[in-house]
């Protein structure tokens, strides 16, 4: 969805680093010093791609790291007993992965990338080099992790509210972060198919496909294969918020 490289002509590329990234507001570095951006800047691999549909890392597989998304979009699944996919939650640029692993040291879910995707990546054994140099790294893991939380905690009060409430919120919140990154609020494309917003939220695709066709009636939004554009934002947060 987003690529942050940046060049200085047509011919010439910047090489983009932790500090000259323009996601550097939304990712590790936020809320670090520049001297500690600096130390991270030192120890992150950048520029590694996946394909739609191959997998950053697996359940079951040893604690990788943080993998900070440059551009593209992911999956994040959790599996039943029977074998079952649950998706957790949909990963944007700018944001991380990998807090499902930091505590027992064994990823508990599958990140998937939606499209081609790019990503920087500091190795678990990076971090503990990078804890004694950057006092401030702690925290700010601390502080994406509980976001992170935080985020599942309104999933799960969305989960309370009808299937219509659910698909209005859900278009407003990737309109509210895909605004954040500097990408239009209005018209954007959403990577995920509606099987997979059904299953992150709790309904049949088909209720999905349902409710989509409703807003448009309604004129609140506007679809075109994967493309949305929201013609009336005010109405759409209006249906959420009755």
């Amino acid at each position: 969805m987003i690529d942050s490289t940046t060049s200085t002509s047509s011919t010439t590329k910047t090489a983009v680093t932790c500090a000259n990234c323009n996601l550097d507001n939304l990712c590790i570095p936020k809320g670090l010093p520049r001297s500690e951006v600096g130390e991270l800047a030192l120890l992150v691999n950048r520029n590694n791609i996946r394909q739609k549909g191959e997998a950053i890392y697996h359940a079951g597989s040893p604690f990788r790291g943080i993998i900070a998304l440059r551009s593209g979009s992911a999956k994040l699944l959790s599996f039943d007993q029977n074998g079952n996919e649950l998706v957790v939650d949909f990963i944007l640029p700018g944001e991380l992965l990998g807090f499902d692993g930091m505590s027992s040291q064994i990823h508990n879910c599958t990140a998937i990338a939606l499209e081609t995707v790019n990503y920087c990546h500091l190795p678990a054994y990076k971090i503990e080099i990078l804890a004694i140099n950057t006092p401030g790294l702690s925290q700010v893991l601390l502080q994406r992790s509980c976001n992170q939380f935080d985020a599942q905690v309104q999933k799960m009060m969305l989960s309370r509210r009808s299937a219509e409430e659910r698909v209005a919120c859900f278009i407003l919140h990737i309109s509210d972060r895909l605004s954040i990154r500097g990408y239009s609020e209005l018209e954007f494309r959403l990577s995920m198919s509606r099987e997979e917003i059904g299953n992150y939220l709790g309904i049949a695709h088909e209720t999905v496909s349902r409710i989509i066709h409703l807003f448009q009636a309604r004129k609140l939004i506007a679809v075109k294969s994967k493309q949305l554009k929201i013609t009336d934002k005010k109405g759409l947060f209006s249906f959420y918020a009755t």
